[in-house]
């Protein structure tokens, strides 16, 4: 489990400093997340906008407007790559940003 913490911890650290060269949103955590589903929430949020910057979408400017398919998809991609480094998503993670029905059944 601690190895699995580290390569996270890289992970997100690559992908801050990945974010910061793109310009990349700011990772704001939901609230109701503990501190560490608080870096798994900033792991998902920058594969995600990494994921949309690769489609060709510009997501620098605050007022960013991307189709909800597209935001869907790269939410996907980062909870999936999120349960491959680490093998779990907590219940409360998965629910504030992993449950793409939430949007379907108009929550």
């Amino acid at each position: 489990m601690v190895v699995k913490t580290k390569e996270i911890m890289v992970a997100v650290a690559l992908l801050f400093s990945t974010a910061n060269a793109f310009g990349l949103p700011a990772c704001q955590p939901p609230l109701g997340l503990d501190a560490a589903e608080d870096e798994h929430y900033c792991m998902i949020h920058m594969v995600r906008s990494a994921c949309l910057v690769k489609k060709g979408f510009d997501i620098e400017t605050d007022n960013w407007v991307v189709p909800l398919s597209a935001y869907d998809e790269c939410t996907i991609l980062g909870c999936d790559q999120l349960l491959e480094q680490t093998g779990f998503i907590s219940d409360n993670l998965f629910r504030l940003a992993c449950n793409i029905a939430r949007f379907d059944l108009g929550k």
